[in-house]
């Protein structure tokens, strides 16, 4: 694990998001009337929200794909490492539909007999799960339809990272969502206010930061470890 390389990722990827962003932002010395700098910043927000989310993402599947590139055992992992890389075998060990091998012509319809039977065949093969190699499977980082303050903290427990990380910024991610909801649904014609704007694209700034640091706190202190 280079991680030098992991922090430059990161940084990049944040860097030209920031650009994109003050390149629209720029855009408003080309507008005169406050009523339609205010209209503009509409579209900005909804960029501002993308990148947001198209961040934490990025950021959170780089993390998955380092902790799986150590080559460690679940054993030597952290019970959420360990959980989010076996999420397909307890999917499969939950599904009523799933049927035992054993039983699958014999018992067809006999529900409890083949929950059982996963079950026992789940027990028979634990030290197996054990030494399996880390693999976190794509779909554990999911922000769903919104990247909301519920979401991101669902996603950073399921990596076992600090999931009341960001809870100081917890009203902004709020209004920013609000406030890209609205827009979509055709809502705030008349604009948002520079104030309003500049303290979303501040805290949105400052929560990039933090997710990279975060991350890099804990690859660098091996975190994902037991």
């Amino acid at each position: 694990m280079n991680l030098a390389d992991l922090r430059a990722e990161l940084e990049a990827n944040q860097a030209w998001r920031r650009d994109e962003i003050r390149f629209f932002q720029n855009q408003l010395t080309w507008i005169n009337a406050e009523e339609k700098q205010n209209q503009y910043r509409r579209a900005l927000v909804l960029i501002l929200y993308a990148h947001f989310e198209g961040f934490c993402k990025f950021a959170l599947a780089l993390y998955v794909n380092a902790v799986n590139n150590t080559g460690i055992k679940c054993s030597e992992a952290n019970s959420a490492i360990a959980a989010a890389s076996l999420a397909n075998l307890f999917r499969d060990l939950r599904d009523p539909q799933r049927k035992s091998d054993v039983f699958r012509r014999k018992l067809p319809d006999d529900t409890q007999l083949h929950r059982f039977a996963r079950d026992r065949e789940f027990v028979e093969q634990a030290f197996d799960f054990a030494e399996r190699l880390v693999s976190i499977p794509d779909h554990v980082v999911d922000t769903e339809s919104n990247l909301s303050p519920v979401i991101l903290r669902k996603n950073l427990y399921r990596l076992g990272l600090p999931h009341d990380l960001f809870e100081t910024f917890q009203g902004e991610v709020y209004r920013l969502l609000g406030y890209r909801n609205q827009i979509a649904h055709g809502e705030l014609q008349s604009g948002i206010e520079r104030q309003t704007y500049e303290a979303l694209r501040d805290a949105t700034f400052t929560i990039m930061d933090e997710v990279t640091r975060e991350i890099m706190r804990a690859l660098q202190g091996g975190h994902y470890r037991r």
